[in-house]
């Protein structure tokens, strides 16, 4: 997977990613032009399966992210580097948290995300 990729949003290429091999992990060396105007994350798809990478931020002039993920979790070949607005997020199952109740959905709290509906703090699932 090491290498130099294109980074695309919709099918517009809007920067590239660097995949280097450290160790047990692989870096990834985001840049890409954006707006701004809504919160974006890096994504890398290949035929068996998908992995976020990340929200990207302002960095050197544009928006960028710098991260490594365990190869172990990244077993696909010919990746695609895929720019997904937050707003595209799939919408899941809203569990609310509350202090006087044990929380029944810890294995799933890696694929969630936490957030307010109604005024009330939850995990969407």
């Amino acid at each position: 997977m090491e290498g130099s990729y294109g980074v695309y949003f919709g099918s517009d290429q809007v920067g590239k990613v660097q995949v280097l091999r450290q160790g047990l992990y692989y870096a990834f060396h985001c840049r890409c032009r954006l707006t701004g105007s809504v919160v974006c994350r890096l994504e890398v798809r290949w035929r068996d399966g998908r992995e976020n990478l990340g929200v990207l931020v302002p960095m050197d002039g544009g928006f960028g992210l710098d991260t490594r993920v365990p190869i172990k979790r990244l077993k696909g070949e010919e990746p695609r580097f895929l720019i997904i607005p937050r707003h595209d997020r799939p919408t899941g199952t809203f569990v609310p948290i509350s202090p006087e109740e044990p929380f029944s959905y810890l294995e799933r709290l890696k694929d969630g995300y936490l957030v307010k509906k109604n005024g009330q703090i939850g995990i969407m699932l």
